[in-house]
């Protein structure tokens, strides 16, 4: 049986010199790349590859070309196109390479069909180390730490094989060791020198709140959109006279189309216990001042411009009809 050492070195130069991503809203910031294999059957295998730089997407597998698509205009870097290619090529044979030697794997230790495996190569800013991880099903497996492959903490016995078996290419985790070590925290430096100003950006959230009925009568439910704001890092919650509320239902960070972020946060109320209650806003873009939009302010002010809309329709017409009137009388005259 091929050692999947070969698979996981074919796969982190690609990673570590030739993908990148955007800046985190957490510090360290963190360079990733990931790669979602789902094995269907023994046969059919469907893998997803991306590299971020903290929750920004910059590079991204396309497997009808195959080819690498560069998400960002400063995405390559400082790497020629030669080079490029070559990462290309590493990580052609990579797709080709993994699945047949997971499929050795499963064989081995009867592994049932369908399943996921998620591989991903991570540095973190001004770090001279980096890290691999292998995860199933979701769950941590196994990970390459220092110059080894080591079971993930209450992993089953079979990780535990695995590691061993990979362990026994002494040659590939030399190898390993340097890309992780050398390679990978260098790519994060480049990324940072060429993509500075947009990993750097601050953007301010809009806030904007609505509301629904629900199902238990009497009773209202609140929202609260935020949206267009960058990096995403962001904290929202509902607040009555300075005190936050329990009982909030916070949605999915959700990507805009460009790339910043949109967030719902709900709070269910009482119809008539609505007064004083507001959505607060924080984040890095605000300077230290929170965004707080008042519900009873929000909530009068369509009615104010409805009754404003209609006043001056009412005025436009009665005008119109007074002029009429007027030159009907003159005519009589």
């Amino acid at each position: 049986m091929r050692s999947p050492c070969l698979a996981f070195l074919l796969l982190l130069p690609a990673l570590s010199e030739g993908w990148g991503g955007g800046l985190a809203s957490q510090e360290p910031l963190t360079f990733q790349c990931h790669l979602i294999s789902t094995f269907f059957n023994h046969s059919w295998v469907q893998s997803l590859g991306s590299g971020w730089l903290g929750d920004l997407e910059t590079h991204r597998w396309d497997p009808q070309t195959e080819t690498i698509r560069f998400l960002r205009p400063w995405a390559k870097g400082h790497f020629d196109a030669e080079r490029w290619e070559w990462l290309r090529r590493i990580i052609e044979v990579f797709l080709i390479s993994v699945p047949r030697d997971v499929q050795d794997f499963v064989k081995l230790f009867r592994q049932g069909y369908p399943f996921v495996i998620q591989l991903r190569a991570s540095c973190f800013q001004k770090s001279p180390v980096g890290f691999f991880q292998v995860a199933f099903q979701g769950k941590d497996l196994m990970s390459f730490q220092g110059d080894s492959w080591k079971s993930a903490p209450g992993a089953e016995s079979v990780s535990q094989n695995i590691s061993s078996i990979l362990n026994q290419d002494q040659g590939t985790r030399v190898m390993l060791q340097n890309l992780l070590n050398h390679t990978l925290p260098q790519f994060v430096g480049d990324l940072l020198d060429t993509g500075r100003r947009d990993i750097e950006r601050q953007v301010k959230p809009e806030v904007w709140l609505s509301s629904s009925s629900t199902p238990v009568p009497g009773q209202l439910k609140l929202l609260c959109h935020v949206s267009g704001f960058y990096p995403k890092s962001v904290r929202v919650t509902w607040i009555k006279s300075g005190q936050e509320q329990s009982g909030t239902q916070t949605g999915d960070l959700l990507p805009n189309s460009d790339g910043t972020w949109y967030l719902q946060v709900i709070l269910k109320v009482k119809a008539g216990k609505t007064a004083g209650l507001a959505c607060r806003v924080e984040h890095s873009s605000l300077g230290g001042q929170d965004l707080i939009k008042y519900w009873d302010r929000s909530s009068t002010w369509p009615l104010m411009l409805g009754i404003s809309v209609v006043v001056i329709i009412l005025l436009v017409f009665g005008a119109l009809w007074w002029k009429n009137q007027r030159r009907s009388y003159e005519d009589i005259l």
